[in-house]
């Protein structure tokens, strides 16, 4: 951001800051009111309304996290989290996953096409094709969400979300190698209540969303959750084509039964369905200064493109669990079993030119399985935590079609289907060696297998042999031991921790994480890649000081990190997955939380920093690309050894302030601005392709009527209008890119009842 924008921005906190303060002028002696959060305390079964009259609204908010498979709070966990509140996301403009990064140090999220690849600390897999499911895991109330293209999904309906930095891989294990990220939604409450909010925003964008929950019968309680976004007009033009792009429609709806089947027994039945069509990230051109095969440059703005296709991304999913819990008296037991199909479909012009250099059109169909059984519990000194977990995926794309008129060789159909069988038992301690010392151990044994079918056919155009029809590839003609493979491993965790005074925890960790190795289905024939290993070391501490209103946590890590997976662009246009050899990933991130004492009102700021060394420590066969003169690359194997490590940003940071106060008739006028930084990343191993550095800013102005049944919001995202990119390609038929949204803005009306 230059320096005009950096005043515009402490200009325009100043002003709310100021609009804030001329209410405070004109407010009686009216206690502060606490605000309603959506966090769940002490007690869990406690009505929301209830805890949050509580807390006092000039002291920290408790948040207990699920961090160990088990409730706790959220400083006592040995572990690096972020857990921000649906109030406190909210507030700071965070209204979808892929917004996450703004509040969560380390977190790096941008968009392979219609998907979103989250990156923690340096760690994740850029790799969206079917059956893989990346290096850093998304889960939804515990339930893993292995399909890239469903994670771009709205936050509506959430208690809380959980960042869990490092590998998770005992208690969560499946390719949690990263960390993952763990959505909770509400649970259905005894009483009846329930919240409505519609808005409209610039673009022509409605949207809305709507909770209602309450008593079925005695111990019966359920809800529903609708979600609803129509952007009608999108923030770029097809020039080519003459119509918008980028532009997005979605709609979800989500409901949970929760019965108490007996004092100690409790049934929880949850479904959930999504449909989105949306061509963001999928809507392409060349980048700047760069050159597509056919030699067409860039034209118009960034969000712009004279694509002869039509981008689209139409995403389907849906799912249902059952969740049962019996308390044995000292021992809990759970059982878990949900069910998940994906049906998405993908058209893109990836040289995002009026030639047909390369055109995709794929349909991915995912069905999944996964079963958990859980046993928590404690034993004198010892807490206890062990289970059994059996996860299913038939992954096909039906199919995958590749046109050109410029390079007949792209001119192929692949029909191909992977199975993945994943079995693992695991389990974790902790011992209280004294009242303030405790170590914990856990070990987690995983075996997959994969079996991947396929066939390459030749469409119209395809030079050798000619004609359509004829057999490129087909895994039939290659051995078993190319086509199904098997993998396993020992993963563990040993952690040390020690109260030091009051309120503060440090601690120590060595774990190890692990993803499973995985045939790539836009290349059925090749070998499958090599499992990832990566063993980290870390120690943090995390304390709550002045008298309960200043929260510092902070950690600093060393990773070392084998066959990394890597997502690259190959000959034909589609993505290949290689193994690199090492890397070395260290840093130091946290978080500050600061209650500012006022004389009216609640002052809070939030605050978040993440400095990240990750460089390949060997990389001797990485696939380059050099850009020709005549236009596209020319690919070629390289030495990136001592190369930074792709979206691995050196330093990122985020600064909230918010401001709620009181009025003399009793409502409440509140502001909140949210200012992220960035100091920009590679895109690819070669170091060639750079995003730069790039500032964000959200805001949004909001009033609360005294009995906090209506509200109504002005927000702002991406102030000052910066454009970036969502993802950028680099491949033989050029360096592309998708960009990133532009400035939005609008209002928003609520009713809780």
């Amino acid at each position: 951001m230059k320096k005009t924008h950096m005043q515009q921005a402490l200009a325009a906190l100043l002003a709310s800051s100021a609009l804030c303060a001329a209410g405070a002028a004109q407010a009686q002696d009216a206690a502060a009111q606490a605000p309603v959060t959506e966090t769940t305390a002490t007690n869990p079964e406690q009505p929301v309304a209830e805890q949050a009259a509580e807390q006092d609204p000039n002291q920290l908010e408790a948040i207990v996290v699920t961090a160990q498979r088990r409730s706790e709070q959220l400083q006592d966990v040995p572990i690096s989290i972020t857990a921000v509140t649906a109030a406190t996301l909210e507030r700071a403009g965070v209204d979808d996953t892929q917004a996450l990064s703004m509040v969560t140090p380390g977190l790096q999220l941008t968009n392979v096409r219609a998907a979103v690849v989250p990156f923690l600390r340096g760690v994740g897999t850029a790799n969206i094709t079917a059956g893989d499911e990346g290096a850093t895991a998304i889960y939804v109330d515990g339930i893993l969400n292995p399909v890239a293209a469903a994670n771009v999904f709205a936050l509506n309906n959430v208690e809380r979300v959980e960042v869990l930095r490092g590998p998770q891989g005992t208690l969560f294990g499946r390719n949690a190698v990263g960390g993952l990220i763990n959505i909770i939604t509400r649970d259905p409450s005894p009483r009846f209540k329930g919240n409505v909010e519609i808005g409209y925003g610039n673009y022509e964008t409605l949207f809305g969303n709507a909770y209602v929950t309450g008593p079925l019968a005695d111990n019966v309680a359920a809800d529903l959750a609708f979600y609803g976004y129509h952007q009608g007009e999108g923030w770029g033009h097809n020039h080519f084509l003459d119509r918008d792009q980028n532009r997005n429609r979605e709609f979800a709806v989500r409901s949970k039964v929760k019965i108490d089947l007996t004092p100690d027994t409790t049934l929880t039945l949850a479904g959930d369905y999504a449909l989105a069509n949306s061509d963001i990230g999928s809507t392409r051109q060349p980048l700047p200064g760069a050159v597509s095969t056919g030699g067409l440059r860039a034209q118009g703005d960034i969000y712009d493109s004279y694509g002869d296709v039509p981008p689209k991304g139409r995403k389907e999913q849906y799912g249902g669990s059952i969740k049962l819990q019996h308390d044995f008296g000292g021992v809990d037991f759970q059982s878990s079993s949900a069910y998940r199909k994906y049906d998405v479909l993908s058209h893109l012009d990836s040289d995002g030119t009026s030639l047909q250099v390369f055109d995709v059109r794929d349909t991915t169909k995912v069905d999944t399985f996964q079963q958990e059984f859980l046993l928590t519990g404690s034993l004198g000194k010892l807490d206890f935590t062990t289970g059994l977990f059996y996860f299913y995926s038939l992954a096909k794309y039906d199919p995958i079609i590749l046109r050109s008129t410029v390079i007949p060789t792209n001119n192929i159909r692949f029909d191909d289907q992977m199975e993945t069988n994943s079995y693992a038992v695991f389990g974790q301690a902790t011992y209280h060696l004294t009242d303030t010392t405790r170590i914990t151990g856990g070990l987690r044994y995983t075996y997959d297998t994969r079996k991947v079918e396929g066939i390459i056919t030749s469409l119209p155009g395809f030079p050798t042999p000619p004609g359509p029809g004829r057999v490129i590839g087909n895994t039939a003609n290659l051995p078993e031991s190319q086509t199904d493979r098997s993998f396993d491993e020992i993963t563990w965790r040993g952690v040390i921790d020690q109260d030091i005074g009051e309120n503060v925890l440090a601690f120590a960790s060595i774990s190890r994480g692990f993803k499973s190795g995985v045939f790539s289905l836009t290349a059925p024939t090749a070998p499958a890649v090599e499992p990832e290993i990566l063993d980290a070391y870390e120690v943090g501490f995390k304390a709550d000081l002045l008298n309960n209103t200043l929260r510092i946590n902070a950690s600093a890590f060393y990773y070392e990190y084998k066959n990394i997976q890597m997502a690259t662009i190959g000959g034909q246009g589609t993505p290949i997955l290689l193994n690199a050899a090492e890397g070395e990933f260290k840093g130091v991130d946290g978080e500050i939380v600061w209650i500012a004492p006022v004389s009216t009102g609640n002052l809070q700021f939030r605050g978040s920093f993440a400095y990240l060394d990750g460089e390949y420590s060997s990389y001797p066969g990485a696939l380059f690309y050099d850009p020709l003169p005549q236009g596209g690359n020319r690919g070629y194997f390289g030495d990136a050894t001592g190369n930074e490590a792709v979206q691995a940003p050196e330093f990122t940071s985020s600064l909230t302030v918010d401001y709620q106060l009181p009025l003399a008739s009793g409502s409440t006028l509140g502001t909140n601005w949210t200012w992220s930084y960035n100091s920009g990343f590679w895109w690819d191993a070669q170091n060639r392709v750079e995003e730069p550095s790039f500032h964000l800013v959200n805001g949004e102005v909001s009033y609360t009527t005294p009995d906090e049944a209506w509200g109504v919001r002005l927000f702002v995202r991406n102030l000052f209008d910066e454009k970036r990119y969502l993802f950028k390609s680099i491949g033989v038929n050029g360096d592309t890119g998708a960009a990133h949204s532009p400035r939005t803005y609008g209002i928003a009306v609520s009713r809780k009842f």
